[in-house]
């Protein structure tokens, strides 16, 4: 429970005294009853109780207002919503295709991962390692196509982020985009 200073008539957001820590809402409500050396005669804090309500799109928080309910003995927090300038649409757009944009990376590279594995290699980039390496032909077969196939997946991957990007397809989940990617074709 968030606790808010009042003195004065007036609430403003400032820490609690360590001191006050673990009295009940009655005894912080009226602090008179305090040492007067402690500073806190004058003061209570009273619990905060959130009126806000849900942020609206393309809005951002904007000035806090703290409103008394002496009869309650709560402080009444409301929040204005402001709309967002461009450029902090922008970034947060930015923001959220980085971050879209990194899951299916990690999803994509689980799987290429998950692939080489189960093929006996440690990873795709071990597997990928043996590509130039002649000494055993079924390991540089393997490598050879691994590499193949990592490749045309992310290139398939990041085409298809561009068409998203673009507006010319819908973003597909994660599940499905994998479903998508081209398939690893191992020699016999």
């Amino acid at each position: 429970m968030t606790m808010i200073k009042v003195k004065d008539g007036t609430a403003s957001r400032e820490p609690m005294p360590s001191f006050l820590y673990g009295l009940g809402l009655e005894s912080l409500a009226d602090l008179s009853w305090t040492d007067p050396s402690l500073g806190v005669q004058d003061c209570a804090w009273w619990p905060e109780e959130d009126l806000t309500g849900e942020l609206g799109a393309n809005k951002k928080w904007g000035a806090e207002v703290l409103t008394l309910d002496v009869e309650r003995r709560v402080v009444l927090v409301t929040r204005k919503q402001v709309a967002m300038t461009a450029a902090e649409k922008a970034a947060r757009d930015a923001l959220i295709q980085a971050e879209i944009t990194a899951t299916f990376e990690q999803a994509i590279q689980a799987r290429l991962n998950e692939a080489a594995i189960a093929a006996r290699y440690d990873s795709i980039a071990t597997a990928v390692s043996y590509a130039e390496e002649p000494a055993v032909p079924k390991f540089q077969n393997d490598g050879i196509a691994f590499r193949a196939w990592r490749s045309l997946v992310w290139a398939y991957a990041y085409e298809q982020l561009a068409l998203v990007l673009a507006g010319g397809r819908e973003q597909p989940t994660v599940e499905a985009f994998l479903l998508e990617l081209p398939e690893l074709e191992l020699p016999a």
